[in-house]
């Protein structure tokens, strides 16, 4: 599934690894942004206002993450996504799991015989467009983020245990790496999540 606002935390991290913003740098929303003769429209139709990246991530402004996407452009954006798990299995003890999609510029051209846009990175950026996730692997960057920064192999199964209650097999934590991103910035976008669902405003 395209993972829509939950995608804005992995385009934070990227942002403000890449140094092309700080948790102060404020955007203006009036409700639109423009690119070319596009209007990409925010969910706030009368807009969020002037927004900083707390308040853009509580509030899940749109027009934040639009400006974030064209600063990075998609290449920078996949480089994040995939270090956050996404674009590939994450090995569950589950049958058939599916690796969903990030795109690149080379994979448009490869896949689509066409050139990347622009306007595609702008969608990008709200997890709307080429982008496909899992739910586990959505739980999973949430997880990574929680934790602070390691991403772990999920798993269903903790441990097997003999009909007599012994324990038989236990499975322990699985790392599978760790984000590319300062534990400050990590802190600053736990410090926005908590802000979702406990601050006015809120989504």
């Amino acid at each position: 599934y395209p993972p829509g606002s939950t995608y804005k935390p992995v385009i934070a991290a990227a942002a403000l690894e890449e140094g092309l913003i700080t948790p102060e740098t404020t955007f203006y929303c009036n409700g639109t942004f423009e690119l070319g003769d596009r209007v990409f429209r925010c969910w706030q139709a009368k807009g969020h206002g002037h927004v900083n990246l707390h308040r853009a991530i509580v509030e899940s402004c749109d027009v934040y993450f639009y400006h974030l996407g064209k600063l990075l452009g998609v290449d920078r954006i996949a480089k994040y996504a995939r270090a956050f798990g996404l674009g590939a299995p994450l090995g569950i003890d589950l049958p058939r799991e599916k690796g969903g999609l990030i795109p690149t510029k080379q994979w448009k051209l490869s896949r689509l015989q066409e050139s990347w846009q622009m306007g595609e990175t702008i969608s990008l950026a709200i997890g709307q467009g080429f982008n496909l996730v899992t739910p586990i692997q959505i739980a999973n960057v949430y997880a990574t983020l929680a934790n602070g920064g390691t991403l772990h192999r999920p798993r269903i199964i903790k441990q097997l245990e003999s009909l007599d209650g012994h324990v038989v097999k236990r499975f322990e934590a699985e790392p599978q790496g760790v984000l590319p991103v300062q534990p400050q910035h990590i802190k600053t976008i736990n410090q926005a999540l908590w802000g979702v669902v406990n601050e006015r405003g809120g989504t």
